[in-house]
Formats: structure tokens, C-alpha cells, sequence
């Protein structure tokens, strides 16, 4: 066969010729020029952009009888010989096919020979990837002290799956994916140098098609010149790439962005009848939502410049949508394509992301934002009606507890102030009010759901620090602060102990992920100044039941009374 594709027989010769790669080959010229290169080297990037030809040139280089030079000379038997493939010394290896232990262990066992021809021996392993995990085992001590004479340039599509044990033996490069412009310009230089009519609105489909790959781009080129005998114009390259030209795609947006559903499954009927494939289609779509979104987020970008060629059509449809609706329009497209992969009847899916598209896209109509606002305002309401749920809900929930009424023969003074003599550090009306006035019903019903789990944490740590803690209820909570009320004023100033209230505080943080500070009060105290608040009962009493008064006019030394201060009305029995 005497005809070559393109891709090789444009296939770059010298660093020169690799087209954007400049932060690779200037490094590796400096290094040639100076003799310091190295004897391994991992070539990374995606596919078409140069690897493979940027080993064959490094082994021309080293071994280029003019060199070791930043360049070869591509005169030389050498170069000839490793441009042909018929050096022995220079030896390439897919890895892809040959990945395997053995081919592994014989490779290692022909590195240490001499070279035959040339300075230096090369090895270069393409998709290196592919190799199993006992040949990169075996190849480990090679690759890092390899015989003075040997190289190895190691090239992959995917570094990620190499080990890092190889990795970090290598002096890696990685390959950047060609813009649009430097595929544009070498196709146009391409054409230019073999007489072909290319028309640029047909590069430019070209270029997207490759999606940064120049020996993509170069196939295609070859392909469309096969089908359109040497002219290349944007039908015969739609043609051959099966893909939808920018006007039609144009038009099929405008139809979905302007709710003209009718019009756009006209045009998809007529594409799908032509022989598109709804895969396809959606492809094209997705490119050029993108394209829209960037172009309204980012007009200055230099690639969407490029992509849409400053065309003023582009500039009209991004105003009819806001950037949210672009940002909608590609997320449905991308769920959609994403879809297709397993539906037995893409096109459905296909009509039903258009007719979505147009059913949502676009400014709201008047009486869409009356809907809006209308369903806002019942939004709020239910958000009340919730939280009032919430609170009732928190009140039936703690069971009725009804105070038993003191003994006849049990008699209390009241002390000097009105209220009952309490032990030390109880709370008086003038500190409940700023709690009572912060308290809320999701913070105490919060507390009173982690409460059991409070309980068996103290009990665990210190099980007296329990038993007195077990005569208080939690009240009263805001974010900070828990109220108990305690009936028996022993308990309650047992638990104001600074080491136990510090256990409990101490417990609650850990049970609740935060601090809460503990506070306590009389049962009676709490009472009084809960009916005066106005504060529903958490114990199920409603706000208007009367409290039991207690009973007036015994002498303050009766010994009973004494006793029940001491111990508590609960842990008096009177007998006759």
C-alpha cells in the first residue's frame, strides 16, 4: 500500500513539531542539552496528544549521531532507522498485548546486553496501564537501576492506575488535551500544504468532533477527504460524523427556550427520520448548552470565542434565559443522556427532556407568579400549623403527675418574702423570668428525649449522684440552660453540689453535643411563677388548674414540719 494516513505521516519528528506541549519539550531539550537526562521517564495525558511521538523523538535524540542533541537531526542512519522502526535498539512494546509476567521477565533479562547500533538502549512501553500487578513487580528494580545504557519511556492514558512505586521512579510528564485553536490551526496548515478546499465552519466541526485529540482530528479529516473527493465542506463532515449542524441546533434551542414545544419535536422528527440518532442528538445539545452557559457566565473566555465564533445569534439567545434556566437546560440534557445508556426507546426520552425544557424554561408569566406567591403563602402557614403541632404534641406527650396533698397534721410557715424556705442556690422569681421569657418547646422536648439516656450515663458514673438526681424533672430549656424543679429540697441541693452538677453537665454535653448549664428550682416555686408567666405545664396540667395552697399556722418549731423540711413531704409518714 502505497497511501499513509495523515496522522502518520504528519506525525511529528522533532520536539518542535509537538504542537502544545511546550512545558514537556522544553524541558526535555534543556536536559538533552546538558546531558542530564534521565533513564526513566512516564508520559501521561490523553490519547492523541504526542506521547508515543515525543518517545521515538527522545530516542532519536539520544541517539542521533549528530547528538546527544535538543533536536535530531533526522539524516543520520539512526534517526532513519528509529523513524522506519527497524532499529533493534530501540524497541516498543504494547503493553496492552505483552502484559504479562513473562514478557516482563524477558525484557529484563535482554536489558543488560549492549546496545548493537546506536549509544543507547530505549525501551518505550505503550499504555503502560495494562501491565498485571506481578509484571509491574518485576520490572520494579529494572526500572530504578537500570544498566548505564538502557532508557525506559513509559506511556499511559491512565497514570492512576499505575503504582506508585513505579511512578515514583520515573520523571513523569503530563500531556495537556489540544485546544480548539491549536487543532484549527494544524488542520489548516494540513490543508493548506496538500491543496485541499477546506471550509473553516468544517474544521471547526472537525476540531469539536476530536474533542482534543489531533490524531481524532486527523482521522476524521482523512475520512471526510475519502467521502468528498479532496474538498471538505460542513455537510460532508456532518455526513461522516453523524452529528447536527450550529444552525440546526440553533434553531432547535431557540424553539425549546422561546415554549415553542410544537416546533422542536418538528425538528427532531425531521433529524431522526435523516438518520440521526437520538444519542447523538443529545450529545450535540449538550455541547451547545454548554457552550450558552459559559458564554452567558463568561463571555470572555478565549475557547467559547472560539466555539461560537462571535456569531450574533448566540449573543440574542442567551438573553431570552437567565443563566439558572441555561444551568436547568444542560442539567436535564446531561440527566437525560445519562439515561439513554439503558432505555430501550431513547428517542422518549429524548421528547420528554424537549418538552420539559420548554415547559420550564423562560421568564415566569404573570399568572405563574401569582401561583408563586400563593403557594409561599401556604407554605408559611403549614410551617405554622407545624410547629403548633410540635408543641401540643411535646405537652401530651410527658404523662399527668398530681402532687399529693399534704397531711392535715403537717402545717408550713411561709417565709419571709412569701415564698417557702428553700435550701441555698434556689432560683426566686426575679432569676426565672429572663428563663421563662427565652424558653422554648423544641429545646425542652429536645432535653426530655435525651433525658433517659442522661439518666443511665450519671448512673453509670456515679450511681448516688443518680438516685438524687431522679427526684427532678427537666421544666424549662432554652439553647444554654435546662431548669429542673425538684421536690424534695435535699435532692435538689445535693445535685447544686459543684462536683456532681459539674458530672451532670458534664454527661448532658456529651449526650447533646453541646453545653448545657444546669439550673434548679422547687417544685412549688416553679409552680407559682409558671401560673403567673402564663406557661403551659409540661407535666399535662393546664395553665388554668389551681395549685394546692399550703396550709397555714403552726408554730415554725413543730417537730413534724422540721422533718419535712429536712427530708421531704414524700419521705414523711404520719401514724397515729
Amino acid at each position: 500500500m502505497s497511501y499513509r494516513a495523515l496522522y502518520r505521516v504528519w506525525r511529528p519528528q522533532k520536539f518542535e513539531d509537538l504542537i502544545g506541549q511546550e512545558h514537556v519539550t522544553t524541558t526535555l531539550k534543556n536536559a538533552l542539552a546538558e546531558g542530564h537526562f534521565s533513564h526513566a521517564y512516564l508520559f501521561s495525558g490523553p490519547r492523541g496528544t504526542g506521547k508515543t511521538s515525543a518517545a521515538k523523538i527522545m530516542a532519536k535524540a539520544v541517539n542521533c549521531l549528530q547528538g546527544p542533541a535538543p533536536e535530531p537531526c533526522n539524516e543520520c542512519d539512526a534517526c532513519r532507522k528509529i523513524t522506519d522502526g527497524s532499529l533493534m535498539d530501540v524497541v516498543e512494546i504494547d503493553a496492552a498485548s505483552n502484559r504479562g509476567v513473562d514478557e516482563i521477565r524477558d525484557l529484563r533479562d535482554k536489558v543488560k546486553y549492549a546496545p548493537s547500533e546506536v549509544r543507547c538502549k530505549v525501551y518505550i512501553v505503550d499504555e503502560v496501564h495494562m501491565l498485571t500487578a506481578e509484571a509491574f513487580n518485576a520490572l520494579l528494580k529494572t526500572l530504578e537501576e537500570p544498566p548505564g545504557h538502557a532508557i525506559f519511556i513509559l506511556a499511559t492514558t491512565e497514570p492512576h492506575k499505575l503504582p506508585s512505586t513505579i511512578i515514583s521512579r520515573c520523571q513523569r510528564f503530563s500531556f495537556r488535551r489540544h485546544t480548539l485553536g491549536n487543532t484549527l490551526g494544524h488542520l489548516r496548515k494540513i490543508c493548506d500544504s496538500q491543496g485541499i478546499q477546506a471550509e473553516d465552519s468544517a474544521l471547526a466541526v472537525i476540531a469539536q468532533a476530536a474533542d482534543g485529540g489531533m490524531r481524532d482530528a486527523l482521522s476524521l479529516l482523512d475520512q471526510v477527504l475519502a467521502f468528498s473527493d479532496d474538498r471538505v465542506d460542513e455537510a460532508a463532515v456532518l455526513s461522516v460524523t453523524g452529528s447536527v449542524s450550529r444552525a440546526t441546533l440553533g434553531d432547535l434551542m431557540e424553539a425549546c427556550l422561546g415554549r415553542d414545544a410544537g416546533t422542536a419535536l418538528e425538528k427532531v422528527e425531521e433529524l431522526l427520520a435523516d438518520g440521526l440518532e437520538p444519542e447523538r442528538l443529545i450529545h450535540d445539545l449538550v455541547q451547545l448548552s454548554r457552550d450558552l452557559l459559559l458564554l452567558a457566565a463568561a463571555p470572555e473566555l478565549k475557547e467559547v470565542q472560539e466555539r461560537l465564533a462571535g456569531e450574533e445569534r448566540w449573543n440574542r439567545l442567551i438573553k431570552r434565559e437567565s443563566i439558572d434556566g441555561l444551568e436547568g437546560v444542560l442539567e436535564t440534557l446531561i440527566q437525560t443522556q445519562q439515561q439513554m445508556k439503558w432505555a430501550p426507546h431513547p428517542r422518549v426520552l429524548l421528547e420528554m427532556a424537549l418538552v420539559r425544557i420548554c415547559h420550564h424554561s423562560g421568564p415566569p408569566s404573570p399568572q405563574e407568579r401569582g401561583d408563586a406567591d400563593l403557594i409561599a403563602g401556604l407554605q408559611e402557614q403549614l410551617k405554622q400549623l407545624k410547629q403548633k403541632v410540635e408543641e401540643l404534641s411535646g405537652l401530651a406527650a410527658s404523662p399527668p403527675v398530681a402532687e399529693p396533698a399534704p397531711p392535715p397534721s403537717v402545717r408550713r410557715e411561709p417565709a419571709a418574702g412569701g415564698g417557702e424556705r428553700t435550701g441555698r442556690k434556689n432560683l426566686g422569681p426575679a432569676r426565672l423570668a429572663p428563663l421563662l421569657k427565652e424558653a422554648s418547646t423544641e429545646a425542652l422536648q429536645k432535653l426530655q428525649r435525651a433525658w433517659p439516656e442522661v439518666l443511665a450515663q450519671v448512673k453509670e458514673r456515679k450511681i448516688t449522684v443518680h438516685a438524687w438526681l431522679i427526684d427532678g424533672e427537666p421544666v424549662a430549656a432554652t439553647e444554654e440552660t435546662l431548669l429542673m424543679a425538684f421536690k424534695n429540697n435535699i435532692h435538689r441541693e445535693t445535685t447544686e453540689k459543684d462536683s456532681n452538677k459539674k458530672l451532670i453537665e458534664q454527661v448532658m454535653k456529651e449526650v447533646l453535643g453541646s453545653t448545657i448549664r444546669l439550673m434548679t428550682v422547687m417544685r412549688e416555686d416553679w409552680e407559682k411563677e409558671r401560673s403567673a408567666a402564663g406557661v403551659p405545664s409540661v407535666t399535662g396540667r393546664e395553665s388554668g388548674e389551681k395549685e394546692v395552697p399550703p396550709q397555714e399556722g403552726s408554730e415554725s418549731d413543730d417537730p413534724v414540719e422540721r422533718a419535712v423540711e429536712m427530708f421531704g413531704k414524700d419521705m414523711v409518714e404520719i401514724t397515729d
